[in-house]
């Protein structure tokens, strides 16, 4: 049992499992730091944060020397990149990589211009009768049924998406296809972000589904922002197309299970 869970990586999906244990990562990805400083960072027990440390060590993600008196805690990222080219295979890595470097340059010029807004921005907040595990169902496990025309290719017959980090967004067409978008980050349930080029030319968007519980159902807030030349008409045309897909087809297909997409139900 414990040799297949290592193979499987169990450990180390164990460990970062907990959010205290993922920021400890994000301080020691900065720098080496003491068992001191790290516990002086959140409002646990000293005791506590040193159990999550032997966790993330029994994970091999971190590891310790001592110097003196002193414990210094270091990332250790090689599983990390095991797992990661466990599950990415090479076609999958090279569009992330790309649409990742993309992504980051579009906020760090969104940040470095702070008074420069995005070429396209939408927010939205759609109220679902439904838990969030069916809305992030539809969301990644069946996109044809609520994207569709006229908002993809005109040949456009089928929509796909990997559903993993680095993952394909895939239209097909009746002779081919398209790479609409890849997964650039993923929680389960309740966080999907999609950058692309989404058809708009010499530019990226960015595509975020941020899901939460609340009383009878989930709630979800959509953003997407885009940067580059885009044509006007675009903007508008993207504007009023998030509102359809997201508040209504999707909302539909959720609630109702009518398909409204690339892939609709057929006629009765």
């Amino acid at each position: 049992m414990d040799q297949a869970r290592e193979a499987d990586g169990g450990r180390i999906w164990q460990a970062l499992s907990d959010p205290t244990r993922r920021r400890i990562l994000d301080l020691l990805r900065e720098r080496p730091r003491i068992t001191g400083e790290i516990a002086g960072q959140f409002e646990i027990s000293r005791i506590a944060v040193m159990r999550h440390l032997e966790v993330l060590s029994a994970a091999g993600l971190v590891t310790s020397r001592k110097r003196g008196r002193e414990r210094w805690h270091y990332v250790n990222a090689i599983p990390l990149q095991r797992m990661y080219e466990r599950w990415v295979d090479v076609r999958s890595q090279t569009w992330a990589s790309s649409l990742l470097r993309l992504g980051h340059a579009a906020e760090s010029r969104a940040a470095r211009l702070s008074t420069r807004q995005p070429d396209v921005d939408v927010a939205l907040e759609v109220s679902i009768a439904a838990p969030a595990g069916e809305v992030f169902a539809a969301l990644t496990k069946d996109p044809g049924g609520w994207w569709g025309h006229p908002y993809l290719h005109s040949d456009t017959t089928r929509l796909t998406l990997d559903p993993h980090l680095g993952g394909l967004l895939i239209e097909s067409w009746a002779r081919g296809g398209a790479v609409l978008a890849t997964v650039t980050r993923w929680t389960d349930d309740r966080h999907l972000e999609l950058t692309g080029p989404f058809h708009l030319g010499v530019a990226i968007g960015i595509a975020a589904f941020e899901l939460s519980p609340i009383d009878g159902g989930t709630n979800l807030q959509f953003t997407f922002r885009a940067f580059g030349a885009i044509d006007p008409q675009l903007v508008a045309r993207f504007s009023e197309g998030w509102t359809e897909l997201v508040a209504r087809r999707l909302k539909t297909l959720v609630e109702t299970g009518k398909r409204l997409g690339v892939a609709p139900d057929p006629p009765k």
